[in-house]
């Protein structure tokens, strides 16, 4: 099986919207700069990762994915 790169048209970022949002955010919470090497880069980026899939609160949501889950298994 080969891995085919899927991008977006250049100067077309609505072909992928949701990504170019959520990378746009990261960029502007995630600080690289404060890590020493790239171990704790990765595992900063993965704890970052967590905490926006569990406990960041979403604009769209007004709560939490965990929260908004929760409310859903009623």
């Amino acid at each position: 099986m080969e891995i085919q790169l899927s991008a977006s048209n250049k100067a077309s970022p609505w072909q992928n919207g949701f990504m170019e949002r959520w990378f746009g955010g990261f960029k502007r919470e995630f600080k690289a700069s404060l890590y020493k090497d790239t171990s704790q880069l990765h595992e900063a980026i993965a704890l970052h990762i967590h905490y926006y899939n569990t406990q960041r609160i979403h604009t769209a949501l007004d709560m939490s994915p965990a929260a908004y889950a929760a409310t859903l298994q009623v």
